[in-house]
């Protein structure tokens, strides 16, 4: 095993359990709060199949490929979706992301799909950027905290940004590339990863030590005004 081979290794182990941060987390700090919930067990599906990614036979790859894109894709548009305020911008991501469902679908039926399904993803990185955009519009333009990075979705869309910005070109690219140059380069998409990961740590840790808004409590700081 060459140098590079060992480096691949090395990081797509690290890759695969950080992915184990986010669940332990959850266990640890023991939040009720669903977003927490819902990176929790994010995090989970996706460290099992990575897991178990070289194990899936080679007929059933192309629909685990596709199911992987879907999936991410669906967690990481709940995420934002349950962050955006405007009701018209949700029932936007709403419709878009039931037509991207009905092409993945479309896609693994008619297209011969190789390493990567790499359309839909391409696809996958535009539409969620749309929803980045979105939130840092509806962000600056109605700022909820003193500070931007105060809020967990400002880390949560940071982490989706560099992870899809990150591996972008190399995804879109994949199935047109040599074998030695994927082993070659191939670990480099590991680091947005990682770093994706992190970011999403550091979002659960914010939103959970965020206070809660008790709007009975500021109702009742104002008693009997409708009596004078």
């Amino acid at each position: 095993m060459d140098k590079i081979q060992i480096i691949e290794k090395l990081f797509l182990n690290i890759v695969i359990y950080s992915y184990l941060i986010l669940p332990l987390l959850f266990i640890l700090l023991n939040p009720k709060k669903k977003e927490v919930l819902i990176v929790a067990f994010y995090g989970i599906l996706i460290f099992f199949a990575l897991l178990f990614f070289n194990d899936v036979p080679k007929s059933f790859k192309p629909l685990f490929v596709c199911a992987y894109t879907l999936i991410e894709y669906s967690f990481f548009a709940l995420l934002l979706f349950l962050n955006i305020q405007n009701r018209k911008y949700k029932k936007i991501i709403i419709l878009l992301s039931f037509l991207f469902a009905v092409f993945q679908v479309i896609y693994l039926l008619t297209v011969h799909i190789g390493r990567l399904d790499t359309v839909p993803i391409g696809i996958e990185t535009i539409l969620l950027f749309i929803y980045i955009f979105i939130l840092f519009y509806e962000n600056f333009k109605n700022p909820r905290v003193n500070y931007l990075y105060g809020n967990h979705s400002f880390w949560i869309a940071v982490g989706i940004l560099i992870y899809l910005g990150g591996s972008f070109f190399f995804n879109i690219l994949v199935n047109h590339i040599t074998k030695e140059q994927l082993s070659k380069y191939l670990y480099l998409t590991y680091f947005p990863e990682i770093i994706k990961n992190v970011l999403f740590a550091i979002a659960i840790v914010i939103y959970i030590r965020k206070p809660i808004k008790n709007l009975s409590n500021q109702q009742s700081s104002v008693p009997y005004l409708d009596m004078i």
